[in-house]
């Protein structure tokens, strides 16, 4: 009976190791700015040229990228696998005008094996226990404007734009959309989205006044002009961004 102890112990030992997560990490080559959903689960809210997620379960993962450059925004998705124990480092690389972004493979670099310390067994939210969990590395760089702090997500945007198209008065629409973004920030194309809901040119105004300050791209705000019927609007939108910078 004994004989069979030591190779059962050397295969409960080694039980860690082939459950041993995977690094992954994103760099942007010519230095934007970006924002990471892997799996639908949100990475970075604070943009950053560099991520590095720690703990990832090895295997197939979709990640969404949000990139802002001089060009503008470049938005893609794209399915990757991560092999078991090992460190994948993907370089972010965006193509001219076009809008377009795509992931490169750089590297793999195996893992050393970790070390084996016995204790008792205890549920741990991590990539042990069976559920997807990432625990994101600091940002290299932390956003230069420190504008894009808890930007809205593509999930978030569409429910806060479900629980406006569900409100009849103008007047609701306006508090909850102010609501939603005041410990928030957003885009300018989102902006566009949820200025689209109300159907008052004032109430248009009076929304983007407001989310002017709460926006993460700035630059892009003349996006929401062709919104507007008038020009006289657009003129007071720019006088008040004029005043503001």
């Amino acid at each position: 009976m004994k004989r069979y102890l030591l190779p059962l112990l050397l295969v409960l030992l080694a039980l860690p190791v082939f459950a041993q997560a995977s690094v992954l990490t994103f760099t942007a080559e010519r230095g934007e700015f970006f924002q990471v959903e892997v799996d639908g689960q949100i990475v970075n809210r604070t943009a950053s040229n560099y991520v590095r997620l720690n703990t990832v379960r090895p295997g197939k993962h979709y990640v969404e990228l949000r990139v802002r450059s001089r060009h503008g925004m470049y938005k893609m998705g794209q399915k990757i696998f991560v092999p078991d124990r090992v460190e994948a480092n993907y370089g972010v690389r965006t193509v001219g005008r076009s809008g377009k972004a795509y992931l490169a493979l750089v590297s793999e670099v195996p893992l050393a094996p970790p070390v084996i310390v016995p204790r008792y067994p205890e549920h741990r939210h991590d990539a042990y226990c069976g559920h997807d969990y990432y625990e994101p590395a600091p940002p290299r760089y932390n956003d230069e404007y420190g504008r894009c702090r808890n930007l809205l997500t593509g999930r978030e945007l569409d429910r806060l734009l479900e629980t406006i198209r569900s409100r009849d008065f103008e007047s609701t629409r306006l508090s909850i959309a102010r609501d939603a973004i005041r410990n928030s920030s957003l885009m300018a194309e989102d902006l566009k989205r949820l200025l689209q809901q109300f159907e008052y040119e004032s109430s248009r105004i009076e929304f983007a006044k407001y989310a002017y300050d709460y926006l993460c791209d700035r630059e892009h705000f003349y996006y929401i002009y062709d919104l507007f019927r008038f020009d006289v609007s657009v003129r007071e939108l720019e006088e008040y961004t004029s005043r503001r910078r």
